[in-house]
C-alpha cells in the first residue's frame, strides 16, 4: 500500500532533477561533492549551449538560475528527507503518520509548482518566453542524459561483478 503513494512521488522527484536525487540518496551510496560540482558545471555548459544566450542575457540569466537552483535543491532535500522517514517507518506507519506524509507530499508538490511559477515569470523577463521553454527542455534533456549514463554505469558494474573469476 505504501508503494502506491511513495512510487509516484519518487518518480516525480527523479524526473525533476535526477542527479540531485541520486547524489543525495543514501540508499544509492554517496557521490563526492566534487562529482556533484562537475555535474552542475556540465549542466551549466549544456544550458548555455542550448539557450544560445548573448553575453547580456547570460549576465541576467545566471544569477536568477542559480537562485532558482538553490531553492529547488533545498526543496528536493526536504522531500528526500520526508521519503527517507517514510521508508524507515515502512509498514509500522500509523494512520496519522500516513495522513501527515500525504499532506506533506501535496504541500511539497505545491511548493514545487509555486517555485516554478515564480521563476518562470522572472526567466521570461530576463530571457523571454521562448528561451524559458528551451530552458525547461534543456534541463529535462540533461537530466535524461545523466540518468542514461547512470543506468549504463550500473549495468557495467553489474556485468563486472558477474564476470569476476572465482579463485
Amino acid at each position: 500500500m505504501k508503494t502506491i503513494f511513495i512510487l509516484p512521488s519518487l518518480l516525480v522527484l527523479l524526473l525533476a532533477n535526477s542527479f540531485a536525487v541520486v547524489a543525495q540518496d543514501q540508499d544509492h551510496g554517496s557521490i563526492p561533492k566534487e562529482k556533484i560540482a562537475e555535474i552542475k558545471a556540465q549542466k551549466s555548459a549544456y544550458i548555455t549551449t542550448k539557450l544560445q544566450l548573448t553575453p547580456e542575457m547570460a549576465q541576467q540569466f545566471w544569477p536568477i538560475y542559480n537562485a532558482y537552483d538553490a531553492e529547488n535543491d533545498a526543496l528536493r532535500s526536504a522531500m528526500r528527507e520526508q521519503f527517507k522517514l517514510a521508508r524507515e517507518k515502512g509498514s509500522n506507519m500509523t494512520e496519522a503518520q500516513a495522513n501527515e506524509y500525504l499532506a506533506k507530499t501535496i504541500e511539497n508538490r505545491q511548493k514545487e509548482l509555486d517555485l516554478e511559477r515564480k521563476y518562470n515569470e522572472t526567466f521570461k523577463k530576463a530571457i523571454g518566453a521562448l528561451k524559458t521553454v528551451e530552458l525547461q527542455r534543456a534541463e529535462r534533456d540533461f537530466n535524461r542524459e545523466v540518468l542514461r549514463r547512470l543506468k549504463d554505469r550500473i549495468k557495467g558494474a553489474e556485468g563486472q561483478r558477474t564476470k569476476r573469476p572465482e579463485h
